[in-house]
């Protein structure tokens, strides 16, 4: 059990080896403030704040027990600099998510300006990587829904390397947009 004091950083990465869980409550509250700062200042809202302390809370929790977290740093400084990966990631899949919707689908010179992005359903471009196959489907949804790169990508579809994968999104999303272009006209958003 733990006593009603803070413990310091050893202390707490002992109890979380020992299997205590109010190691992690300890872990949750004494982060939280940071954590909810960064993320309220860079366009969250307070649920995001808790999804990020969780999972960071778990990413730390994990490595603590696999004997991968080398205390060079203060455990409140990797875990905000872990929530603060989670969070440009999120971001950047947010970003990724509204790129797709988009599909500038320059090949007719046909651009989808701001108002349209709004107009095109995420539905429809689900719709058309269904119809693409799964290679082409897993690539382009890794990339664009999941926000990984090409050399993430190659390892998990077991590509030789972030060239090769580079190559088979250009080729995926080429056939996606002859699907989106043979099915749909510019009037149509």
């Amino acid at each position: 059990m733990l006593k009603k004091n803070a413990l310091n950083d050893q202390q707490l990465v002992t109890a979380i080896q020992n299997g205590q869980k109010e190691a992690m409550i300890q872990l949750y509250k004494d982060n939280y403030p940071a954590i909810r700062s960064y993320i309220l200042k860079n366009n969250g809202r307070l649920e995001d704040v808790d999804d990020i302390l969780q999972d960071t809370c778990i990413v730390l929790w994990e490595k603590i027990k696999r004997n991968e977290l080398e205390l060079k740093a203060k455990i409140k400084t990797i875990a905000f600099a872990i929530a603060k990966n989670l969070w440009l990631k999120r971001l950047n899949k947010a970003s990724r998510m509204q790129s797709i919707s988009g599909l500038n689908l320059d090949s007719e010179k046909m651009s989808v300006n701001a108002d349209n992005l709004k107009q095109i359903d995420l539905k429809i471009v689900g719709q058309l990587l269904d119809l693409l196959g799964e290679k082409c489907k897993a690539i382009l949804s890794l990339f664009y829904y999941e926000g990984q790169d090409m050399q993430s990508i190659a390892e998990i579809l077991s590509y030789n390397n972030a060239d090769t994968v580079k190559a088979k999104k250009h080729q995926c999303f080429k056939q996606l947009q002859t699907q989106f272009l043979s099915r749909y006209k510019r009037s149509d958003f």
